[in-house]
């Protein structure tokens, strides 16, 4: 009895060796996103994207550009100055998806908040038995691949097409009980998600060989048998590392899990089957070949890549704390209201809520219209200037440039439980005005949150912003910093609350923006 445990222990050990002999590591990145909106490089390069995305990565994304190439596309991804990703310099790769909103049961919609992404990176063998079992031959990937995983506007589950069981979805109940089973779908009805809701996508791992991209961006690459392993198809017969995404969102604020389902994507999917996934790759050629073939950066030894600083070749590249400062290198001056501070009346874009056969803009808007209904820049008036804040400092400004402002220079007012007032909040971070020594913007600790009145003053348009706790007037100094200790209105004290007008789709990044000349090199 006693062999014949030893052997079963020998044989599990066998199988848990085999599971683990191939390379994998994990990509963390932060709970703050390098952009929220309706962008989307790769889809409508130079133009707004169909819906709200969640952009996270090297600080080189844009807008994109028509017609520019990928390997164009890719120097200029590489090239990036940092990532809010856990891995620098050598991945400055962009990932996006789809975001989350929360639909009221008035029908009025808010942005969910963000709990961050984590992206897997799975470099996993083909069937056992079969040549690509014994032998994979995974290459790193070629320099300029971008894709799309998962599909917009599906909206049914079909269990016989791997691309569809590569959707799935996990609600994290309360600590010390198990999960809700994943499923295909949102499960939100069902369950409450106390720890979170963590939407998942499984990238084709499977190349043509030939093409960068295809026109429907997803062509040039295939899943394997299976949706997270299995061989490739003799279509696409290169095997690249598979990439799996993680997207965690806090909905614990918003009430469900009582037989409503209530959270749809920012696509107009309440289905959950339309989840998809974008990836530009940024990653170095060389350091992802040698990661392929270096034996510490399998998983066994870098513990299911939870410790990818165990992979040599990046383990000088691994942060220890994530860059949560990470700016976009070239600012985007869209300042649609995306439902980050009040609730919204509709999806922003053209995406009406559809069940099944979803169906483009029926509903009238058109999908490049702005709406900008309770968010304005406020304008002091003895600057002229917008305010704005400085991410690092979260000291407040009055010093922003009134063209082409960004979500840092638009605000919103939220209102104050048990109280008259109202916050003022920022939409690109939804950050709020709190008082220290000088107006700063902080995050979700409600308790440093101030309430303010705004007095509009007679015959203007000036607004005093008024402290309802000590009853002074936000007023601008020399420094263009912010006070609050005035207690007679003067001009550095008013202020005029400009809407925007929803901004517009600059230009994307090119070779020729750089002062050094990036060398294209396919390699």
């Amino acid at each position: 009895m006693r062999l014949n445990s030893l052997f079963l222990l020998l044989f599990i050990g066998t199988i848990k060796s085999q599971q683990e002999s191939y390379p994998m590591w994990k990509v963390f990145c932060s709970g703050r996103p390098l952009y929220r909106g309706r962008l989307d490089s790769i889809v409508t390069p130079g133009e707004p994207a169909g819906h709200v995305h969640k952009v996270m990565g090297g600080n080189h994304f844009s807008a994109g550009v028509r017609n520019q190439s990928p390997l164009e596309l890719y120097e200029i991804t590489k090239s990036a100055t940092c990532t809010t990703c856990s891995i620098h310099t050598v991945d400055n790769s962009n990932y996006w998806h789809p975001d989350l909103y929360y639909q009221w049961e008035n029908g009025t919609f808010s942005l969910v908040p963000d709990g961050g992404l984590t992206v897997y990176y799975i470099a996993r063998t083909g069937d056992v038995g079969s040549s690509q079992y014994t032998n994979p031959n995974w290459q790193p990937f070629p320099k300029g691949l971008r894709m799309i995983a998962g599909d917009p506007w599906r909206r049914t589950f079909n269990s016989s097409d791997v691309s569809h069981k590569a959707i799935s979805f996990v609600c994290l109940t309360d600590f010390g009980k198990p999960n809700a089973p994943e499923t295909n779908g949102f499960q939100t009805d069902k369950y409450f998600c106390k720890n979170g809701f963590r939407m998942q996508v499984f990238f084709p791992m499977c190349w043509d060989g030939i093409n960068l991209d295809s026109p429907d961006h997803r062509s040039h690459m295939a899943y394997p048998t299976q949706y997270n392993t299995g061989n490739c198809p003799s279509t696409h017969p290169v095997r690249l590392p598979g990439i799996f995404f993680e997207a965690f969102y806090a909905v614990d604020k918003f009430p469900h899990g009582t037989g409503r389902q209530p959270f749809v994507l920012s696509n107009g999917d309440p289905t959950g089957y339309g989840f998809h996934g974008d990836f530009v790759n940024g990653w170095d050629f060389d350091v992802v070949k040698n990661m392929l073939n270096d034996k510490t950066c399998l998983a066994s030894n870098t513990n299911l890549g939870n410790n990818p600083e165990r992979c040599a070749p990046i383990q000088s590249f691994v942060k220890k704390s994530i860059d949560s400062n990470c700016e976009l290198s070239k600012s985007i001056p869209l300042t649609e209201n995306i439902g980050m501070v009040e609730p919204i009346s509709r999806l922003p874009g053209c995406n009406p809520i559809t069940y099944s056969n979803a169906i483009k803009c029926t509903n009238g808007y058109d999908p490049k219209s702005m709406d900008n209904t309770n968010t304005f820049h406020i304008q002091s008036k003895i600057t002229g200037l917008y305010l704005t804040f400085n991410p690092i400092s979260e000291i407040v400004y009055a010093n922003a440039p009134i063209q082409n402002p960004t979500y840092r220079e638009t605000w919103g007012l939220g209102w104050a439980a048990k109280d008259t007032g109202r916050t003022i909040r920022n939409t690109e971070l939804n950050r709020h005005f709190t008082m220290q020594d000088i107006l700063r913007v902080r995050g979700p600790e409600s308790d440093k949150w101030e309430i303010f009145t705004l007095e509009k003053q007679p015959n203007s348009n000036y607004y005093a912003i008024k402290n309802r706790r000590h009853g002074k007037y936000l007023k601008v100094e020399p420094d263009f910093t912010v006070s609050g200790t005035a207690s007679i209105i003067v001009d550095s004290c008013l202020f005029q609350l400009i809407t925007p007008n929803g901004g517009f789709v600059p230009e994307g990044l090119k070779l020729s923006d750089f002062n050094q000349n990036l060398s294209i090199n396919i390699g």
